[in-house]
Formats: C-alpha cells, sequence, structure tokens
C-alpha cells in the first residue's frame, strides 16, 4: 500500500486547532459490530460511508447511505467469524465495490456466512469504490502533519476533509481529562497495548487536549520525558486524535 505524501508547502500550512468530521452530516450514527468484523465495521461502517457520502454531498443518516460491513468480510472470513484485515478487504472496495446496507439486507444480513443475491444488487455495489488506498505512518512530526491535513481537507484542498482507519490493542478508557484542560471529563485513552488485534476510525483531531505522562505538574512536547535522548512524538503530551469504536451507544468505554 503506498504512503501517502503530501508536499512541503502543504504540510507547512496552518490548519485549524481543531477539526471533528464526525459532527459534519455525512457521518452515519455510530455502529455495533455483531462479532470479529472490527476491520470492516471501523473501515466500511465509519470511514469508507463517510467518505463516499461527503463525496456525493448526501447524509449519512439515510439506509441508502450507509454500507453493509459483512459484504467484504464474508469473503475472506472464511465462511466463519474470523477477524480479516482491512488491508485486503480495501482490494475488494476497489474492484468490486460494497452494496449499502439496503440491497444487502442490513449492515450484516446473514451473519459470517451470508452470500448477497442478485445480479442488480452486485451491480449498484460497483457504483460504490475507491480510486485508491494509502497508508500514513504516524511517528514522526511529518507523519502527524499528513494525518491532521488528510482530517482537515484531505491534503488537497477538498471542501470536505477524510477519516482514516486504525489498528491497535483496544482498551477500555482508563481515565478522564483532567479539570482545566480541554475536554475536562472526557474520556482519553493515554495508552496501548502491545498486540494490534482491534480495529476503529480516526474522525478529528484537537491540537490542545493533555495529559501528563512523566507526572510533572505540567504538559509539554519539548521534554525528553520517556528518557530515551531524543525529543519526537513519543515525548508529546499535548494534541491528540479524535476516535469513534465500534461498540455502537454502549456506554463505559467512551464518549
Amino acid at each position: 500500500i503506498p504512503e501517502l505524501k503530501l508536499n512541503n508547502q502543504t504540510l507547512r500550512r496552518l490548519l485549524p486547532a481543531v477539526v471533528d468530521n464526525s459532527a459534519l452530516p455525512f457521518m452515519r450514527p455510530l455502529i455495533g459490530q455483531v462479532g470479529l468484523e472490527c476491520g470492516q465495521a471501523s473501515s466500511i461502517g465509519i470511514m469508507f460511508t463517510y467518505e463516499i457520502n461527503a463525496k456525493r454531498k448526501v447524509p449519512g443518516n439515510l439506509p441508502v447511505n450507509q454500507y453493509a460491513t459483512h459484504f467484504t468480510y464474508n469473503f475472506l472470513n472464511g465462511g466463519s467469524d474470523a477477524g480479516i484485515n482491512y488491508f485486503e478487504r480495501m482490494q475488494i472496495v476497489k474492484y468490486a465495490g460494497n452494496p449499502n446496507v439496503v440491497d444487502y439486507g442490513g449492515m450484516a444480513s446473514g451473519g459470517a456466512s451470508g452470500w448477497m443475491n442478485g445480479y442488480n444488487k452486485y451491480y449498484n455495489a460497483m457504483t460504490n469504490r475507491v480510486d485508491g488506498i494509502y497508508s500514513i505512518r504516524t511517528n514522526t512530526l511529518e507523519g502527524l502533519q499528513t494525518l491532521k491535513n488528510w482530517i482537515f481537507d484531505h491534503g488537497d484542498g477538498s471542501q470536505y476533509g477524510g477519516m482514516a482507519s486504525f489498528y491497535s490493542q483496544f482498551t477500555s478508557p482508563p481515565s478522564v481529562f483532567p479539570p482545566g484542560t480541554p475536554e475536562a471529563g472526557k474520556h482519553v485513552i493515554h495508552s496501548w497495548g502491545s498486540s494490534p488485534n482491534h480495529a476503529m476510525a480516526i474522525v478529528g483531531y484537537h491540537d490542545s487536549i493533555r495529559w501528563d505522562y512523566n507526572s510533572d505538574g505540567q504538559y509539554t512536547n519539548h521534554l525528553d520525558i520517556n528518557g530515551d535522548g531524543l525529543i519526537d512524538v513519543r515525548d508529546w503530551e499535548i494534541g491528540g486524535f479524535k476516535m469513534a469504536n465500534t461498540y455502537g451507544s454502549i456506554s463505559g468505554w467512551g464518549d
């Protein structure tokens, strides 16, 4: 998968301090995955649905503008509820498209071994495809700026910005932002496990949220707080991304 590269002029431009694309009408209501299809729930159910709706300028709260998770999931799961990587799934969407939930009969009609029937439905699905698939490495300042530019306007001046999908080892938000800081009282995931076993969607960013990793009573991006002799994004305590999980409206894990 080619890495998304933006020119230096784009990376150096001044971006808004906060962007939240989930607040736009193209975002569908949060979904709850029914099995191990987190890769498809995040990348099809949330990201692809938003992206194609933004392109077409249509609302995400209508079933005709929402896209089924299990169409691509069932091509690759061997007929059982087994997690599959969404990189493979994107190849299917690139060449065969993805049906909306009206044609598919719901997000996950037929479960892990369901199969859509009818030529017209497959033909309709072919109108919902992606042109390109890109990766963004976010372990550098340039990578973070690339992702922020993508979220803002796809890095190319588009009227609406984009979303992204990522894998990590999901843990329930262990704490909330402290009083007196931006988004105080809302949940924050400030660390992840080492096994990337769950997919989620990035829907926005916030330059001022903060977490005191080294408990020194201050929030900094310019100190070597992990003691590795380098000052890089692993030392940052200010700024972060907003994500949407695929646990529906279940309370207790986030906002």
